[in-house]
């Protein structure tokens, strides 16, 4: 059983939200080690990029134990500057590797209706199918396209495996529908990209969005070896192969008690909703992906880590629906003085003032400053929440 993970030289993270590191065990663990030393990539995309193709591989072959039968289907975005952190090189590596190995992975790399998806999910019935976008964008625009009803159809299928409408022009009727999404965006386009036909029915909680950053470590990144390939290869065949006599995974007294402990305590808000969803779904690939064959408290362990962490970068990335640019910067350097004191030369680079102007940027400070919520220390040259 793999249980150990490679020291990954992890990429620098000055706040309080590092991603959970520990949790990168098994196959996962092992792809996400070998790939992160040869790409400039943040190791948590490619881990979290190999969960949710491998999600997809299992959508309808594992679950737990449990009347809800959760399936290990994940919704994944993948947070970043534009090209520094190689969003597309996860993108295209991870799928690639599943495609290369596993003839039951199906895969779509854009799409732009109910329609289209259909056909797709008809060809891919009773296995799962995973949605790639490279630019997360292209979808919120496809949804927004008046009459469309790509939205809630994808919103629907995150839960269910069925969906169906009618309109006087098309019939739209799914059935043993297992949706993955695996996707990458920009910070600032998930944070503003949104309108409230997204956040009314609550597609943004659907999303398990993964922030990070990357350092510049290699002008021309070597070739990984043969050894090292074969060894991510043969990872992921004993995964699969162990998945398949594991159908229904059953969890100890232990782990029962862990998780009931963390749901019970897991905050209300709107930011907290369908965590729980994640928790189960991950519990199951982690125990599948370390080769498993029941959940244990350790699982239970990583499962949580994993959602206490997407609690608390929710609520960083929350999707900004202020009406003007001014209060959108004020929400803006609120957003990054939680993470803790910062100069204004920081805090300028932070909220890429320069996108909007120095004058809106200069105005939110007094604002916000007026209000009581921020203030600047003289001593240590930074400013800070109150």
């Amino acid at each position: 059983m793999v249980e150990t993970m490679a020291e990954f030289p992890h990429e620098d993270d000055s706040s309080n939200l590092a991603f959970p590191y520990q949790v990168m065990t098994g196959a996962a663990g092992i792809y996400a080690g070998t790939y992160g030393q040869h790409l400039e990539t943040p190791e948590c995309f490619l881990f979290m990029a190999y969960l949710t193709c491998l999600g997809s591989v299992l959508s309808n072959m594992v679950t737990l134990e449990s009347e809800i039968a959760p399936q290990p289907r994940l919704f994944t975005l993948l947070l970043g500057e534009s090209a520094d952190e190689r969003k597309s090189t996860v993108l295209n590596k991870t799928t690639a590797l599943f495609k290369d190995f596993l003839k039951d992975f199906h895969v779509c790399m854009g799409i732009g209706s109910a329609e289209g998806m259909q056909g797709l999910l008809d060809e891919s019935k009773n296995k799962g199918l995973l949605l790639c976008f490279d630019e997360f964008k292209s979808f919120v625009s496809k949804c927004k396209i008046e009459s469309s009803v790509l939205l809630p159809c994808v919103n629907t299928l995150f839960e269910s495996n069925t969906y169906e409408t009618h309109t006087k022009k098309h019939d739209i009727v799914l059935e043993n529908a297992y949706l993955n999404i695996l996707a990458a965006s920009t910070v600032q386009t998930y944070e503003h990209t949104w309108d409230t036909s997204f956040t009314d029915i609550g597609f943004n909680n659907r999303l398990f969005i993964v922030p990070a950053t990357a350092n510049r470590k290699f002008s021309l990144p070597q070739k990984i070896g043969a050894e090292d390939k074969t060894y991510v290869e043969t990872s992921l065949l004993n995964v699969i192969r162990h998945a398949n006599e594991h159908r229904e995974l059953k969890i100890n007294k232990e782990a029962r008690e862990l998780y009931h402990k963390w749901y019970m305590s897991l905050e209300r808000s709107i930011h907290a909703k369908r965590l729980d969803t994640y928790a189960t779904r991950l519990m199951v690939l982690l125990a599948i992906n370390n080769l498993k064959s029941e959940i244990d408290a350790k699982t239970v362990e990583q499962a949580t880590a994993l959602c206490d962490w997407q609690l608390e970068v929710r609520k960083l990335h929350d999707p900004i629906d202020a009406d003007n640019t001014t209060a959108k910067m004020e929400e803006k350097i609120r957003r990054q003085l939680r993470k803790g004191p910062m100069t204004d030369r920081m805090l300028k680079s932070r909220t890429n003032c320069h996108r909007v102007g120095i004058w809106f940027y200069e105005t939110a400070q007094k604002n916000l400053q007026r209000a009581g919520e921020i203030k600047w220390m003289k001593k240590e040259k930074q400013w800070a929440l109150i």
